[in-house]
């Protein structure tokens, strides 16, 4: 049921009509950057893990993990920053590739990762209108 969600073909994934690659994603989803939700969320997690690190430490009478629990926190941030940029960074390079593809008279609805291009996805199939 890949790709239903869009009206697309749902016997399977879409084909890349450049390079072949199987896995197709629609313009919207890549130019779509949720770095606010996963600095959110990373955020909350760190803390926990600084909370808890503190909290076992008095607890059960062992101070390192005071330490242990400050340097998860730390690692946790320092993962979600990657993330958000990583995010950021393949949202840029599907909206370059929507450009091009509009600049060179092609309505892009989907962005292959794989060769780095937008284009329209092929037919899979007979569609309803």
């Amino acid at each position: 049921m890949a790709n239903s969600v869009n009206g697309e073909a749902a016997g399977g994934p879409v084909m890349c009509p450049r390079c072949g690659a199987a896995d197709m994603t629609a313009v919207a989803d890549a130019t779509d950057s949720s770095g606010c939700m996963h600095v959110a969320e990373g955020t909350v997690i760190a803390l926990m893990a600084g909370a808890a690190g503190a909290y076992y430490a008095d607890e059960q009478g062992r101070p390192w993990l005071a330490a242990v629990g400050a340097v998860v926190a730390v690692l946790l941030l320092v993962g979600t920053i990657a993330v958000v940029r990583s995010g950021n960074r393949d949202a840029r390079k599907a909206r370059a590739a929507a450009d091009r593809a509009a600049a060179a008279g092609t309505e892009a609805t989907h962005y292959c990762a794989a060769c780095g291009e937008a284009s329209s996805a092929p037919d899979a199939g007979p569609t309803s209108s």
